[in-house]
């Protein structure tokens, strides 16, 4: 069954069922959860980059006063390997007293030697992080003949590119609140992304079944791909809490957040591109590398989105001592994006072509995104006036320099086909929908509210949206933008069947077949004309609900889209101070359920990747190890002064609905960053080869070209 022809609320936009309480603080958050009786927990952690724990004595701390419970996470002999690795935690009647606790632990550490930055760690003779050595060679990948590629080419750039690590900085920090309710029975109200996947968890750490455990997020405080389970604090709450035998509350502190709760790789980029004077890649060869902490890798997309039929590529990752990496929106792709679009900027301008010119010849041309390009790139050059774009460096004669950048991006998505939905229709007239998936602030709650009033008649409110148990039937862990496609064709399922389950309760009443009625505004209607109103009619149904389970049908959505931004910006170049004046997005999606929250996606899309741009990066101490500026001082993230105008525009054809949900999370943060970096080489007429824009870098990277 395909979704409405003519939807009166699909697409139209829609304000998020929880958007006043969230507006308005009254919104109750996993971490303003306070069971009778609660506990607070704190982490102790480590303030060395890599040490052996020769003694580590809790007693002190179990001795202070309110302390109900304390737990040692790594055990004397063990090892510490970064700066924010876990130690013991406390649980204690008021956080104070937690505190004071854990800085009554006493820990005797043996430091031993650390790499804090890649090349300490790349380094010959460097301490190994990993045994075997800091750097794990990749497989080389190899297409067509690229060294004859470059050959052939009429002009060659070769370009080194550096952007940092960024941590994940979700304004509600990592956390859960255990409870056990009995022996083997517990209940947690979590910050997480995936209720399922973090039950499944706690059940696995305590050996009970995973229907014993029930983990609760009706509302959370941003995730970005960080919080997927329950992860140490969770569990070293939930054992604390069957400890102490109360409930115990543990979140992580701010510094913490930043050196453990996740982040974004680095990456470098040693490459060379060759183009022929008729403007079509000939070749590229690239040395890449990046670090994802103490065991993850730094792997990300390259060549990207362009055509590159001669190519060749070496990966290295980088082990070093500091905090692993977790997913952030996109993995891998704003990275990715950021490099090949500053080397293609750099042909273009090295040729003489208009960058924008450059791009469209490159693209694949059997890739079906091709011709979504191409009308993108229109819609943008025309927001953002392109055609006040001056050559390189040429824009004014005075210090503050004006520059047009842009870059493409893809994404997959897609959907997962095994979740489903609950779809429950009462004698009184309400209507529930329950999946066990959650809304990490994308507006999942009020998306399955809108298809449920579309196929009901009824109003979005009419609708309760229960997510966030997971307890409830299967439901999408919020991720890889596969929430949207993977929850609207269940819920799009249940809700038909829910419908037609009532058509043919109420049929004979109304001297009709099943497929004589429809819904429409309120009322239940015979072929066309309205009989019954949508209450009277659920009052035929005497003292039984409707429940209807639905799983996913295909052809309700579909995976891989394409965008493209613009930006616009001034630079002063006697301070290096980059200020954003514009930045256009357009975007495709497939069909848009709440054109008001994709908006709003967009929007926190494009204000991640302008950070990501401007001020964001991890700065370590090489001496010490440890990182400086774990903190919401020093850690730089843009503030109202800093935004820019921002506009969205989705591309969205008769064409693009027809090809179902596709989610829009990942999709809008991966090209900003890029598009900023091209339009600061466009103002001041050298690239600034060092992430983000900040004065040092761009007056660094002025001074190299004088030089």
């Amino acid at each position: 069954m395909p979704w409405p022809e003519n939807p009166k609320l699909i697409g139209t936009r829609i304000p998020r069922l929880d958007g006043m309480i969230k507006a308005t603080g009254k919104a109750k958050y996993p971490s303003d959860e306070h069971p009778e009786g609660m506990l607070f927990g704190v982490m102790l952690y480590s303030p060395v980059p890599h040490a052996k724990i020769k003694t580590l004595d809790l007693k002190p701390a179990e001795a202070m006063p309110g302390v109900k419970a304390v737990i040692g996470i790594v055990k004397e002999g063990g090892l510490v390997r970064y700066h924010g690795d876990d130690i013991a935690a406390v649980a204690a009647e008021t956080e104070e007293q937690a505190r004071d606790a854990v800085r009554a632990i006493k820990v005797e550490y043996e430091i031993l030697p650390h790499v804090a930055t890649e090349p300490q760690a790349m380094a010959d003779g460097a301490p190994e992080v990993v045994r075997g050595g800091n750097v794990k060679k990749g497989r080389a990948t190899s297409v067509g003949d690229a060294d004859a590629g470059l050959a052939k080419a009429d002009a060659v750039v070769e370009m080194t590119l550096n952007v940092p690590v960024i941590t994940h900085v979700c304004l509600e920090t990592h956390g859960l609140t255990a409870r056990w309710d009995s022996k083997e029975k517990i209940t947690a109200w979590a910050s997480t992304q995936a209720v399922g996947a973090t039950a499944a968890e706690l059940a696995g750490r305590f050996n009970i079944p995973v229907g014993d455990v029930t983990v609760l997020t009706e509302v959370m405080g941003g995730g970005f791909g960080s919080k997927f389970g329950a992860d140490v604090w969770g569990i070293a709450a939930a054992e604390l809490a069957q400890k102490a035998g109360k409930p115990v509350k543990m979140f992580l502190d701010r510094v913490q957040e930043h050196l453990a709760g996740g982040n974004r790789p680095s990456a470098t980029a040693k490459v060379k591109m060759g183009a022929t004077k008729d403007g079509k890649i000939s070749g590229m060869i690239a040395e890449t590398y990046g670090t994802g902490g103490i065991s993850r890798g730094a792997q990300f997309p390259l060549p990207y989105v362009y055509a590159v039929a001669d190519n060749k590529r070496t990966h290295s990752d980088v082990f070093l001592n500091g905090g692993n990496a977790r997913a952030m929106r996109a993995p891998g792709h704003p990275q990715g994006c950021l490099i090949m679009e500053s080397v293609v900027d750099e042909l273009a301008d090295k040729l003489g072509m208009d960058p924008m010119e450059f791009r469209l010849k490159n693209l694949a041309p059997n890739d079906f995104r091709t011709g979504i390009y191409e009308a993108q790139v229109a819609i943008g050059a025309e927001e953002i006036g392109w055609k006040n774009r001056k050559a390189r460096g040429q824009s004014s004669k005075g210090p503050i320099k004006t520059g047009y950048g842009m870059a493409l991006h893809q994404w997959g998505g897609g959907a997962a086909p095994d979740k489903q939905v609950t779809c429950i229709i009462n004698p009184d007239g309400s209507v529930e929908v329950r999946s066990a998936t959650q809304d990490i602030g994308t507006g999942a709650r009020t998306i399955l509210a809108i298809i449920a009033a579309e196929l009901l008649g009824l109003k979005v409110t009419d609708i309760k949206s229960n997510i966030g148990n997971s307890t409830f039937p299967p439901g999408q862990a919020s991720g890889g933008s596969t929430t949207t496609p993977s929850m609207s064709p269940p819920c799009f399922a249940a809700v038909s069947a829910a419908r037609d389950a009532l058509f043919k309760k109420i049929a004979p009443g109304l001297n009709a077949e099943p497929g004589d009625l429809s819904l429409a505004d309120g009322k239940v209607l015979v072929k066309g004309e309205a009989k019954l109103d949508w209450k009277d009619a659920c009052r035929k149904l005497g003292m039984m609900p409707i429940n209807e389970l639905g799983k996913f049908e295909e052809g309700l959505s579909s995976v891989g889209v394409a965008g493209c931004q613009f930006a616009e910006v001034s630079v002063d170049i006697e301070t290096g101070v980059v200020t954003l004046k514009k930045i256009v997005a357009v975007q495709d999606s497939g069909l848009i359920i709440d054109k008001l929250t994709w908006e709003s996606q967009v929007y926190g899309g494009v204000i991640g990747g302008l950070n990501y741009g401007r001020f964001e990066e991890r700065v370590m101490d090489p001496t010490t190890g440890v990182m400086l500026n774990a903190d919401m001082e020093l850690y730089k993230l843009a503030g109202a002064s800093d935004m820019p105008v921002i506009v969205v525009k989705a591309y969205e054809t008769p064409e693009m609905k027809a090809r179902g949900v596709i989610g829009i999370g990942e999709p809008p943060t991966i090209g900003t960053a890029a598009a900023i970096g091209n339009a600061v080489a466009n103002a001041i007429g050298v690239r600034v080869a060092n992430w983000p824009m900040t004065p040092i870098n761009v007056l660094n990277a002025l001074a190299s070209a004088k030089s």
